[in-house]
């Protein structure tokens, strides 16, 4: 769904942190490369190596080699999770509600004038081009 085979597994919160940093990284990535994304974490490169395995079981990311160094492409486009992860905490928190979801992040985010002007940008080209869909005659 949105991108993301049925086969893969969800992430933890720590994988969720790891792919960001694997997604962060020119692919092919080494574990070192990793590893720098994920400094401020404090992780030990064992860890970050047992995550990096985890993750190709659960098929989010290709292991490969590049001479004596294992290195790691995503599987799935950090666009592709981005959005189906916004899908699921829409689907969770708002039970599908795209309006209350945005009335909530508007009412209690501190947008600036424009963040506004853009979100409400974005809104009107979504709204054109689905009434431009809403027009269209196949047989026409």
């Amino acid at each position: 769904m949105y991108g993301i085979p049925d086969s893969v597994k969800p992430l933890s919160a720590a994988e969720e942190q790891v792919m960001l940093a694997v997604w962060a990284c020119r692919a092919p990535a080494t574990r070192r490369d990793i590893d720098e994304k994920l400094r401020a974490k404090g992780w030990a490169p064992a860890t970050v190596l047992n995550f990096l395995y985890r993750l190709e079981e659960k098929g989010w990311v290709k292991s490969g080699k590049d001479g004596n160094r294992n290195t790691y492409t995503p599987a799935i486009t950090q666009r592709a999770y981005n959005v189906w992860s916004m899908r699921e905490r829409l689907d969770t928190l708002f039970g599908g509600d795209l309006a209350a979801a945005v009335r909530a992040l508007v009412s209690e985010s501190g947008c600036g004038q424009s963040e506004l002007e853009q979100a409400m940008k974005v809104l009107e080209e979504k709204h054109l081009e689905a009434e431009e869909y809403d027009l269209y005659d196949p047989y026409g």
